[in-house]
C-alpha cells in the first residue's frame, strides 16, 4: 500500500455510498426485510434472523481478530462495535437456538469472511466492516424500533441494536467516514477500487441470507 491521488473526485465515503447503493437496495428490499419490517412475519422469522446473523457476525469479527496489527483496518476496527456476543444473549432471550443450522447463504457469507481474514486482504475486510456495523448504526436501528411496535419484542432482547457505549450515533457515524477518507491518502487507487468492490460483494452475501429466510418464512 502506498500513499497516492486517486482519479476519482468522490471521496472514499462518498464511493462507498453511490457505488454500492444498488447492491444495498437491492438487500433492504428483499421480500423477507420487507414483510418482515410491514408486520407480515412472526416473531420466529425474526428470531431465525438474529439465529443467521449469530453466524456471520461471530466469523466476521474472529475475521478482525486476525487484522489487530493492519493499521488500515484499525482505523475502522472499533471492538466497542461488536456485536455477537449481544446476538448470542438476544437469541438466548429470544429462545432461539444459538447453534442453528446455517442457511446455505449464511455458511456462503461465513466462508467469505473465514477466506478473507486467511489471504490478509485488508480491503475487503474493511468492506465487510463498513457494511455491516455502519448498517447497524442505521437501518438497524429502524429494525429495533419496528421489532418492539410490531412484535412486542422487549429490549432485553434487542441488545443487538444498542450502541449506547459509543455515544450519540450521528456524530459517531461521521467520524467513521472521515477515518474512510483518510483511508484515501493511504490506500493505491487500485486498493480502493478493490475496497468498493468488496462492499458491493458483502450487500449480495447478506441478500442472499435474506432470501434464503424468505423461501422459510414468506409465502
Amino acid at each position: 500500500m502506498e500513499s497516492t491521488q486517486t482519479s476519482h473526485s468522490s471521496s472514499l465515503a462518498q464511493r462507498l455510498k453511490q457505488e454500492t447503493a444498488e447492491a444495498h437496495t437491492r438487500a433492504e428490499n428483499s421480500t423477507f426485510i420487507v414483510d418482515l419490517l410491514e408486520g407480515k412475519l412472526h416473531r420466529d422469522a425474526f428470531v431465525a434472523l438474529q439465529e443467521q446473523s449469530l453466524q456471520f457476525y461471530t466469523a466476521l469479527e474472529h475475521a478482525l481478530d486476525t487484522f489487530t496489527q493492519d493499521p488500515c483496518v484499525q482505523y475502522v476496527a472499533d471492538r466497542r462495535l461488536d456485536r455477537a456476543d449481544r446476538l448470542r444473549h438476544d437469541v438466548a432471550a429470544l429462545g432461539g437456538n444459538v447453534d442453528a443450522q446455517p442457511l446455505p447463504a449464511t455458511a456462503e457469507y461465513v466462508a467469505h469472511l473465514q477466506e478473507v481474514a486467511e489471504r490478509g486482504d485488508t480491503v475487503a475486510m474493511i468492506a465487510h466492516h463498513y457494511v455491516r456495523y455502519l448498517g447497524d448504526l442505521s437501518g438497524g436501528q429502524v429494525v429495533a424500533s419496528k421489532m418492539k411496535s410490531l412484535l412486542g419484542i422487549p429490549d432485553e432482547a434487542l441488545s443487538f441494536y444498542d450502541f449506547t457505549a459509543i455515544g450519540k450515533l450521528k456524530p459517531y457515524k461521521d467520524t467513521y467516514r472521515m477515518a474512510l477518507d483518510k483511508l484515501q491518502t493511504i490506500l493505491s487507487g487500485e486498493e480502493q477500487d478493490a475496497l468498493v468492490a468488496s462492499a458491493g460483494t458483502a450487500f449480495i452475501l447478506n441478500q442472499k441470507v435474506f432470501v434464503d429466510l424468505g423461501k422459510i418464512h414468506c409465502q
